[in-house]
């Protein structure tokens, strides 16, 4: 029987002339590297911020990349009534996105699903508070004797949604929307966090956070499959 069956499989190839030779979808695996686009803008726009990050992804499996990534900002916050702060400080972020998005011939873009653990440590610098009274008679008691507060650190979760599209061969455009959960911070002495660097403005009503970023990114290539 095997002998009849090698005789068919070579008598189709004589007919036909050539083998089967149907595309084989190549996948590219390799490190991306890039800059978060949202933070030099609103550097630019905003005397009270100065910000930086870097981000990269690694494929690691045909759905799955490891991620992180790499920050430093600077915030005056000083919407509040009674107080005016500078937090300054580092970060990093480091987890994995799963890509949903089910690619044609010949592409690599992303629709992910991400999950990180934040850390960041840095200082709050007090610039100005106000004495609180009930009394309206006297004019506002502020205070301008400034003082920094160091050695602050804070752990956080964040889920992210975002995209991945290739404008061009390997350079990519992104956007995501990030949503974050305080695990653990330390503060300063008298008063609250009011900003932490990579997790953003916080509330003594809420643990959870908000933040979005808009990434272009190189894609560099090692190997395929």
């Amino acid at each position: 029987m095997s002998t009849i069956a090698s005789a068919q499989e070579n008598e189709e190839t004589t007919e036909t002339g050539i083998e089967d030779e149907t595309p084989q979808k190549v996948q590219y695996y390799g490190l991306r590297i890039g800059v978060d686009l949202s933070k030099p803008i609103r550097s630019f726009l905003d005397d009270n911020y100065n910000g930086l990050e870097v981000m990269g992804d690694f494929r690691v499996s045909n759905k799955y990349y490891i991620a992180a990534e790499l920050g430093n900002e600077t915030r005056t916050v000083d919407d509040f009534t009674n107080i005016d702060v500078t937090s300054k400080g580092s970060y990093i972020k480091a987890g994995f996105n799963y890509n949903a998005y089910n690619n044609w011939l010949g592409m690599n873009n992303l629709i992910y699903a991400g999950v990180r653990a934040g850390f960041s440590t840095f200082t709050q610098e007090l610039n100005t508070y106000t004495i609180s009274t009930s009394n309206t008679f006297f004019e506002q008691d502020v205070r301008t004797d400034s003082r920094e507060f160091d050695g602050l650190n804070a752990v956080w979760l964040e889920f992210q949604l975002g995209i991945q599209a290739e404008l061009f061969n390997n350079l990519y455009l992104g956007l995501n929307l990030q949503i974050k959960n305080r695990v653990t911070e330390t503060g300063p002495d008298g008063f609250e966090n009011v900003y932490i660097p990579g997790f953003g403005k916080t509330t003594d009503a809420s643990k959870f956070g908000v933040g979005y970023g808009y990434t272009l990114s190189y894609l560099i290539p090692l190997f395929k499959k």
